[in-house]
């Protein structure tokens, strides 16, 4: 009889960069090692160096998984930018945690906080390399609405991807 591994629980905290610290550059910096990025530590990737710098709590959140035992597993962020609107930034997860629940529960933490931060609409980038992610997007209620050249050294391709909300 074969005994089946259920994944790890997985939970998603408030980043604390007492706790934390660099463990979010370090996840963004190994998926982007996984796909050849270049990654700039001082100009596009700078949030990842001091996320409770970049959201603060106020306009922007910044949250990791963690598995039971503390380890992040993934990071994601959360900005308002006016209006109603409101964009997730930043959901990697690591490749080991892939499939684990880690970034259903990252992306439905930004859906949560979003909502109750009155957002009408929420919007995401995602590189186009970014299949699996986007399957998510697609499973938790996002639309793919565009396709954009990103804001990035590189102009990378990516999709745009939205949810609207009710009231």
């Amino acid at each position: 009889m074969t005994m089946v591994q259920s994944p790890p629980a997985v939970r998603v905290v408030p980043y604390d960069p007492a706790r934390h610290g660099d463990a979010p550059w370090r996840v963004v910096a190994a998926v982007f090692e996984e796909y050849g990025f270049e990654f700039a530590v001082s100009d596009y990737d700078a949030d990842l160096m001091a996320p409770h710098q970049h959201y603060d709590g106020h306009s922007g959140w910044f949250a990791v998984a963690e598995d039971s035992a503390g380890n992040v597993l993934g990071c994601v962020g959360l900005t308002d930018e006016g209006g109603g609107l409101f964009e997730l930034h930043r959901l990697y997860v690591s490749k080991d945690a892939r499939r684990s629940g880690a970034g259903s529960a990252l992306t439905q933490w930004v859906i949560d906080r979003a909502r109750e931060q009155g957002a009408r609409r929420l919007v995401l980038y995602s590189d186009i390399h970014f299949r699996d992610a986007h399957r998510l997007y697609l499973r938790m209620g996002f639309r793919n609405h565009r396709f954009r050249y990103a804001p990035d050294p590189w102009q990378s391709r990516e999709w745009g991807f939205e949810m609207t909300f009710a009231g």
